[in-house]
């Protein structure tokens, strides 16, 4: 009898760890579930930034130069602070808008919130302008412009790359 008692006892403790066990599992399961629903319902959530970070130092002297958007876009940079942009387009209050023309650009406090390059240009060669503004990521050497697209957190860039 006490063999049985003990056999007993020892099944009732491996019972009650395999239940929770099976209990932790079940919930690691839920919580993966839920984070996957959320995922999908509101898109990816970024706590680590796009990896586009200003380059420490950089100078408008940097920034002089042609840069080019995978579209095709244009910026030319000119050391006078003056700009000659061909081809962007941009949405501005729901208003989609063809800068392309002349224009003036300036280099901002880092750290702002207004991002890195303030930009002043015409609208489809119209005398009113439109104001925007581009961060500045890569190295001071190689830098790249860009301004998010949508939602920060997506890391949707709008991109140019320095090719002159």
């Amino acid at each position: 009898m006490f063999k049985k008692t003990s056999a007993g006892a020892a099944t009732g403790v491996v019972g009650a760890l395999g239940v929770a066990v099976a209990g932790i599992v079940a919930a690691c399961c839920a919580i993966l579930v839920c984070c996957a629903g959320a995922w999908v319902l509101l898109g990816p959530v970024n706590y680590f930034g796009c990896g586009a970070e200003r380059p420490d130092g950089i100078a408008e002297a940097d920034l002089v130069g042609t840069y080019e958007a995978q579209d095709g876009a244009h910026l030319e940079l000119q050391a006078d602070g003056s700009l000659v942009a061909t081809a962007l387009v941009t949405e501005f209050m729901g208003e989609s808008l063809n800068l392309s023309g002349p224009g003036e650009w300036s280099l901002q406090s880092a750290g702002g919130s207004q991002g890195d390059i303030r930009l002043r240009l015409t609208s489809d060669g119209k005398p009113r302008s439109h104001g925007t503004s581009l961060d500045i990521s890569g190295t001071r050497e190689q830098p790249w412009l860009y301004w998010y697209e949508g939602d920060p957190d997506v890391c949707h860039l709008y991109r140019f790359n320095k090719i002159a």
